[in-house]
């Protein structure tokens, strides 16, 4: 099985990467992709930019690690764009079965403004599984 997990530093991502984790162990036969969107401002992006998806990635992975997970079936990925249609893009080129992401659990105002994990389960074909905020490991 292949995985994908959208990394945005939040701990509702960190929490959706154990949980992503715990499942790939149990499954044996698993690739897990960390992906983090550098969101497209229109700036050119910065050498500090790419250091710092790195180091979220980087963090993530140890976790994962420390998990059980196989290092050898890990990739980290860092791409520039808007995030929930990178993740939906990905998760098609590398043909994942199961993306794997937090959510914050906004209500009213925010949540009409649209999160990214509302967004990704509204256009993906995947199988999108969403950890909610409250969840414990």
């Amino acid at each position: 099985m292949k995985f994908l997990i959208p990394i945005d530093g939040s701990d509702y991502s960190t929490n959706a990467a154990k949980v992503a984790g715990k499942m790939a162990v149990e499954q044996k036969d698993y690739d897990i992709l960390l992906l983090h969107v550098v969101t497209d401002t229109g700036i050119e992006r910065k050498k500090w930019r790419d250091e710092g998806a790195e180091g979220i990635l980087s963090s993530i992975r140890e976790i994962l690690i420390n998990l059980g997970c196989d290092e050898s079936h890990i990739e980290c990925i860092v791409e520039d764009g808007n995030a929930p249609e990178t993740i939906v893009a990905i998760a098609n080129q590398r043909d994942v079965d199961k993306i794997v992401m937090g959510t914050q659990g906004k209500t009213g105002f925010k949540k009409i403004m649209g999160s990214v994990t509302e967004k990704v389960l509204q256009t993906s074909e995947r199988l999108v599984l969403v950890v909610p905020p409250n969840y414990n490991i």
